[in-house]
C-alpha cells in the first residue's frame, strides 16, 4: 500500500510542473537523481525533500548540513524541484 500512496504522490507532483527523484549530495555539487538515473543539478532551484511525510524547502545551508557521523543530512531522501 505504501508504494501506491508513493506512486500517487510522485505522479501528482509531476502533474504539478515539479521533477521528482532522490536527492544525492556529492563533492561536485547537488543533484536530483531521476528514477531513470539521469543526475540533475539542482543549482539555484527551489529544492524540497520529504522529511517526516511533510515537504522541507532547502536553502543553500541545509545542502552543506551533515549528522554526527559526518554524511550528508539530507541525502538519499525523496525529493522534489521546479
Amino acid at each position: 500500500m505504501e508504494f501506491l500512496i508513493r506512486h500517487i504522490q510522485r505522479t501528482a507532483d509531476i502533474a504539478g510542473g515539479y521533477r521528482v527523484g532522490n536527492l544525492v549530495i556529492k563533492s561536485q555539487g547537488t543533484f536530483l537523481q531521476l528514477e531513470n538515473g539521469t543526475m540533475i543539478p539542482t543549482a539555484s532551484r527551489h529544492v524540497e525533500v520529504n522529511n517526516g511525510n511533510q515537504w522541507q524547502t532547502l536553502n543553500p545551508d541545509d545542502l552543506t548540513r551533515v549528522t554526527v557521523e559526518g554524511w550528508p543530512a539530507y541525502a538519499g531522501l525523496d525529493a522534489r524541484m521546479m
